[in-house]
């Protein structure tokens, strides 16, 4: 479903009830796409995503987060996950603005984060201690109810393997109670994708 195209909405319908898709996926971080996102022209694909109850990962840099807070108060109900943190830059660190103003999208309870694809912003090998504190940011403001895992699959095999990103969480937060560890390593996913 390309949103920069006519009928984008109706595409969606169809997979959406003759294929079962639950979701769907926007790159506003993609060269062509980034321009559409957001525009008032991609209402109508919008309002079919909330009819639908189809969740919108985002494929999006920290650039995109305006856009989003604005289409997470035009359109409540629909579900919206942040892929890979949005892509922080860890020099700037977890006070940096545009960091912080990702964390102020948690106002909108709809709103999850996918705290992924350390290896795309990270300057350190596994286990990626740099983006440990964007990790605890995110789970003190979101809590562990909107944080989404996700493997990156196929990316992560040649990044840094399947198995230890799936134990990262579990290796490296202590802090996280098994229960939450669950949520956040599927529980989560199963009550948006599959309710």
């Amino acid at each position: 479903v390309d949103p920069r195209e006519l009928g984008a909405e109706d595409r969606l319908e169809y997979w959406a009830r003759e294929r079962g898709c639950r979701g769907l996926r926007l790159r506003p971080g993609v060269v062509g796409e980034e321009e559409i996102f957001g525009s008032s022209r991609t209402f109508p694909l919008w309002e079919r995503v909330r009819d639908l109850g189809v969740v919108t990962n985002l494929l999006m840099s920290l650039s995109n987060v305006p856009k989003v807070a604005a289409l997470a108060e035009r359109f409540p109900e629909v579900d919206m996950v942040i892929d890979h943190m949005a892509a922080p830059d860890v020099t700037a660190g977890v006070s940096g603005s545009a960091f912080q103003a990702l964390l102020a999208l948690a106002q909108f309870p709809r709103v999850h984060v996918k705290p992924t694809g350390y290896y795309y912003h990270s300057r350190q090998a596994y286990p990626y201690e740099d983006c440990w504190d964007f990790f605890r940011a995110l789970y003190d403001s979101f809590g562990p109810a909107r944080l989404v895992w996700g493997s990156d699959f196929p990316h992560v095999v040649l990044k840094s393997g399947y198995r230890r990103c799936l134990l990262l969480q579990e290796r490296c937060y202590s802090f996280l109670p098994a229960a939450e560890l669950k949520q956040i390593m599927g529980d989560n996913a199963s009550r948006l994708y599959w309710r």
